[in-house]
């Protein structure tokens, strides 16, 4: 059966999840290479913790069901990628109580532009995929 989902569409998928991470990662990296003084000011408030914490480990639970989605989506069942962007559909609001003011200006927007992609990529596939299969009687 052929797809509406791009192959090169959904590899930008896992691309993108593995990108925010990174984009994570770095800033969290950034942020404990920062003075002693600096640091001690942010873990009054624990931000940099809860992302450390609670996002990444979250993401890194997404992105494994990503891969293992793609996998499926590979051996041509689109149920799985489908069913994962729409986890990652919400993903802007589910962050909305975590502070970014604890990272630096460029991480920030790094972090907000990777946020946005893997959103918009997320909303696209689970549309397609939820059409599909809508029409194929899989719903």
């Amino acid at each position: 059966m052929t797809s509406t989902i791009d192959p090169e569409f959904a590899r930008s998928f896992e691309d993108a999840s593995a990108a925010l991470i990174d984009r994570i990662r770095q800033a969290i990296s950034v942020f404990r290479a920062a003075s002693p003084d600096y640091q001690a000011a942010w873990e009054l408030r624990s931000t940099p913790r809860d992302w450390e914490t609670q996002v990444l480990s979250n993401l890194e639970k997404y992105h494994s069901g990503v891969q293992a989605a793609l996998r499926a989506y590979q051996g041509g069942d689109i149920e799985p990628i489908t069913l994962e962007a729409a986890r990652y559909k919400g993903l802007s609001k589910g962050l909305d109580g975590y502070r970014l003011d604890w990272m630096t200006e460029q991480h920030r927007l790094a972090v907000e532009e990777a946020i946005g992609l893997v959103v918009r990529i997320a909303n696209r596939i689970h549309h397609l995929g939820y059409d599909e299969l809508e029409k194929t009687g899989r719903l």
